[in-house]
């Protein structure tokens, strides 16, 4: 046989691996002019707390400043969208480096003790005088550290301190389910498939989705956010928002040296199914949230303040903006 014969195309590799058309909306703006003031605000700001060195060019071609303008739709002022970019920097920089990309030097042994240091750029810690050189130089050394703390004290600038309080918990729950899944990978485990969609509800984007209220320049209380009926569009927002990260990250995850957990190489795992039948199924998960997310919307709605409405429309903005720069963030282009 030609030598040649046996090599695979990129578009035959990728083939299997075709993200299906999902249900939800069109993004409600697409301002490429816009998108780029956010990123040329966003990139001395990486440079300077000194996360992605050397991948400055990837990180512009990720486009977190159009990531930013398609989910925060109620605002178009360049600097309150820098927030969101900044979160999106961050907290990919968490993953990248602490969780799933041993490329980068992420260990599965050390995403506790990383993720727990992380607390004290979340939220100062207070010690006597003897013991803060050493905190403070652990915080400065690390540029995931010098990140997160930066990223908390600009939301600082726009935030009461109940709004403050919520960004910061969502984080901190995020970093549980994180370290959850390093054991899995370190004990060779493989979940369940509700274990890993109900770690998924808070291992997902809703860190970046407690910013709506914020960037847009208003407060839904803090006894509305946490709402059960609210709660629950919030956290099926959540998720349908990460099914769709599993979903348009599943081929770059093939590469070695990701050591990540995606619904569709889950389905394979359990089910034996091919990659394009998991991607279906997986595109199908993600369709049956967003119809529970349509429904407990409904149910709010009537009933919802103003003030709630913008915040539930800032939802729905955020998940018609969060797929349309999945579809072509250089992120996950292989």
């Amino acid at each position: 046989m030609d030598e040649s014969s046996m090599l695979v195309s990129p578009e035959a590799e990728k083939a299997p691996w075709a993200v299906p058309a999902l249900y939800g909306l069109a993004p409600f703006r697409n301002d490429a002019v816009l998108a780029a003031q956010v990123d040329d605000r966003l990139t001395p700001w990486i440079e300077q707390v000194g996360i992605f060195p050397g991948r400055h060019d990837k990180v512009r071609a990720m486009g977190f400043g159009r990531f930013a303008m398609l989910c925060h739709t109620d605002t178009d002022e360049p600097d309150r969208l820098l927030l969101a970019a900044q979160c999106f920097a961050a907290l990919f920089a968490v993953d990248d480096y602490y969780c799933d990309d041993e490329r980068t030097g992420s260990e599965p042994r050390m995403v506790g003790p990383r993720l727990s240091s992380a607390l004290a750029a979340l939220e100062p810690v207070h010690l006597s005088a003897r013991f803060r050189p050493g905190l403070e130089q652990a915080l400065n050394s690390d540029p995931v550290l010098v990140a997160l703390r930066a990223y908390l004290r600009r939301v600082e600038t726009f935030a009461t301190a109940a709004q403050v309080a919520r960004v910061r918990h969502e984080i901190i729950a995020m970093f549980v389910t994180m370290t959850a899944e390093a054991a899995w990978r370190i004990e060779g485990l493989t979940p369940a498939l509700w274990e890993y969609l109900a770690q998924r509800q808070v291992n997902s984007f809703l860190p970046c989705l407690s910013l709506i209220d914020i960037i847009g320049g208003y407060e839904l209380p803090a006894n509305v956010y946490s709402a059960p009926e609210v709660r629950k569009v919030t956290t099926l927002a959540a998720s349908a928002t990460i099914i769709a990260n599993d979903l348009f990250s599943a081929l770059k995850e093939q590469q070695a040296g990701i050591g990540d957990f995606n619904l569709p190489m889950l389905l394979i795992q359990e089910q034996g199914c091919s990659p394009a039948q998991a991607m279906a199924q997986s595109a199908a998960v993600h369709d049956d949230i967003m119809h529970l997310y349509e429904a407990a919307e409904r149910a709010v709605l009537p009933h919802a303040s103003p003030l709630l409405k913008r915040y539930l429309r800032g939802i729905k903005s955020w998940l018609a903006g969060n797929v349309e720069w999945h579809r072509s963030s250089g992120r996950y282009q292989v």
